[in-house]
């Protein structure tokens, strides 16, 4: 698709709604400006307990399902968006179930800098859904994270910053503001989420998928049946 749009001059961006959020971006300014200092730790959990239906989207191999691809891919998302890259290692560690899906994986990331992440998400087990950031210099804390109307700084010395930014509709409209404005601008992409940024993460979770072995039957080796 990256490809495509770039041999026939067509924009396209891929639909992270979260990454645009009023939230989501108050945290990247308060990063960018080195609020907290050097990003040392980052925290973040998407889990929730699904029904059982071995058939569902969730549950299915044949419909590419597990935690990892549903909601893994928000972790990993906000990762990026504090390192602004891929981690440089990562140890990922999984429960693949009766279906042979991920139920529930965990993700141990490293960065250059020595910074970790460790990022974890389910469709058997609830979880609260929070983003911990700890820096040099404090700490930011992200309720809610991919619905996220509410965002904290504790800059060490100062008292609390909490910032309230509810949605004006449902959370979806943000990514289509920004797609409305690369639009007029004649833009191919967002510099937001620009689509070597959306390529470099479908990596990561290929190399993920490898090691903890989950596999799809529209896999190009299990395709070979290898």
């Amino acid at each position: 698709m990256a490809a495509a749009a770039t041999r026939n001059r067509r924009f396209l961006m891929e639909a992270m709604w979260t990454r645009f959020l009023p939230a989501t971006r108050q945290v990247a300014a308060w990063l960018a400006a080195g609020a907290i200092g050097e990003v040392r730790q980052l925290h973040v959990d998407f889990g929730f307990r699904c029904g059982w239906d071995p058939d569902s989207r969730l549950l299915s191999p044949a419909l590419a399902g597990g935690a990892l691809l549903d909601v893994g891919i928000y972790t990993l998302d906000y990762a990026h968006l504090v390192f602004g890259r891929q981690p440089a290692s990562f140890t990922a560690k999984a429960h693949l179930g009766e279906t042979g899906v991920d139920e529930q994986t965990a993700i141990l990331a490293s960065y250059p800098t020595g910074a970790l992440a460790t990022l974890t998400c389910a469709v058997r087990t609830s979880t609260p859904h929070q983003v911990w950031i700890h820096g040099t210099n404090g700490r930011i804390h992200v309720p809610d994270f991919w619905r996220a109307t509410t965002a904290t700084l504790m800059a060490d010395g100062k008292d609390a910053q909490t910032v309230t930014l509810p949605f004006a509709g449902n959370g979806y409209e943000y990514q289509a503001i920004e797609v409305a404005r690369c639009v007029r601008e004649g833009r191919r992409e967002s510099d937001l989420m620009p689509l070597s940024e959306t390529l470099a993460t479908m990596h990561t979770l290929d190399a993920i998928r490898a090691q903890i072995g989950l596999r799809y039957p529209m896999d190009p080796i299990a395709a070979k049946g290898t």
